[in-house]
């Protein structure tokens, strides 16, 4: 009986056994299927799915440090596109090889060579340190009070405001300014002033000229695209010299935050406006340029002398509801003169009789302090009609 029941204890301590191997077994083989759903890290056990979200955020917070950094550059792209120097500065001053002309402006360049040995080159150094480069032709007597200053656009050679200087010679003996404007023509400067710097720029110019040519000079600012906003800059900036008498601008943005709004969203069919303070934050910092103060609206209400305004109806990169804005904001004597079909800048051209009339007109009311008789708008051709 004894070696029975120890036999028998015996059978059931190995049943035992054998079955606490096997849950044992069990439970291993177990935790190994769940081995992929935890990860054993510094003595914790780390669920899967906390894993697989901080992958997902990692690669959402690099995927967007990509994108930030994308469009940055791209913002840098495009500050440097508007602002940076357009054309490399020549070692010398030099005629182009070819000449388009086909317009009244082409044909004015090649007057303007043809005659290059009567033009006299001017030097000045601006209120930065850079040098600054102007055409001077001297009117046919020494005597003459009137001086034009002829202010060109952006990316524009300098001469292609030589077909408004045979404008004025042919109305009445004058003296002609024609500025390099910063960063074009042989001016220094490696970013473009967009009329804010210009208008500085030009009344230092119109300083030197009382300087060589009398105190008691007459001039008339005569500009276009970006070369009007600067003269209408200039008679608005409060500090302008006595000898400024009118302002001829033609084509001109009202404000240089807007001017960029339209050709950004002319091109993307939207107006980006997140992304333009973006590139008005990047020019602040590269070039130290303010770009909402480079606006002719902003100081049209402050200038005192009588301005007439030209545009295009057809122009699709400065539209000419710009020029309405300036005019409706003029407190002085204001003329604006709309161009029925006339591209950008190309109002001379298009309609050269009109513009010359009404030039003649400007200059004539303001000789004889007349010039409230012509304030107001042109008659279209059609209302003409």
């Amino acid at each position: 009986m004894r070696r029975r029941a120890i036999s028998h204890a015996r059978r059931i301590a190995r049943h035992c056994a054998f079955h606490a191997l096997a849950r044992s077994e069990e439970k291993t083989r177990r935790r190994i299927v769940r081995a992929p759903r935890r990860i054993y890290k510094g003595g914790v056990f780390v669920p899967t799915g906390v894993i697989l979200a901080i992958i997902i955020i990692g690669l959402l917070l690099l995927m967007f440090g990509l994108a930030a950094i994308l469009i940055y550059s791209y913002a840098v792209r495009v500050a440097y596109r508007f602002f940076a120097r357009p054309q490399p500065r020549p070692a010398y001053d030099k005629s182009p090889l070819s000449i388009d002309q086909s317009t009244i402006f082409g044909r004015g360049q090649n007057w303007f060579y043809s005659n290059r040995m009567n033009v006299l080159d001017w030097q000045m150094t601006a209120f930065d340190g850079i040098k600054l480069y102007a055409y001077f032709i001297p009117a046919a007597k020494k005597s003459t009070r009137d001086v034009v200053i002829l202010v060109h656009g952006f990316n524009d050679m300098p001469s292609v405001m030589a077909a408004y200087a045979q404008l004025h010679l042919e109305k009445r003996d004058c003296h002609i300014l024609i500025p390099h404007l910063r960063a074009h023509g042989m001016s220094e400067g490696n970013f473009v002033g967009y009329g804010l710097f210009d208008s500085q720029d030009l009344i230092m110019w119109m300083q030197y000229l009382e300087t060589r040519l009398g105190p008691d000079i007459k001039v008339i600012l005569h500009g276009r695209s970006m070369g009007a906003a600067a003269v209408l800059m200039t008679a608005g900036s409060g500090i302008a010299p006595k000898s400024l008498k009118g302002v001829i601008a033609d084509s001109s943005f009202d404000a240089l935050d807007k001017q960029m709004a339209f050709l950004i969203k002319r091109k993307y069919k939207n107006q980006l406006r997140p992304f333009l303070l973006l590139v008005q934050r990047v020019v602040l910092k590269r070039f130290g340029f303010p770009i909402e103060k480079a606006s002719p609206e902003s100081v049209a209400s402050r200038i005192k002398v009588p301005v007439l305004l030209f545009h295009g109806t057809d122009d699709k990169l400065v539209p000419s509801y710009m020029s309405e804005n300036i005019f409706n904001r003029i407190r002085a004597g204001k003329r604006i003169c709309l161009i029925e079909g006339a591209a950008h800048v190309m109002g001379y051209d298009a309609a050269p009789e009109k513009y010359s009339a009404e030039i003649e007109k400007f200059r004539e009311s303001i000789s004889d302090n007349e010039w409230q008789r012509l304030i107001g708008r042109v008659p279209s051709d059609e209302e003409d009609e």
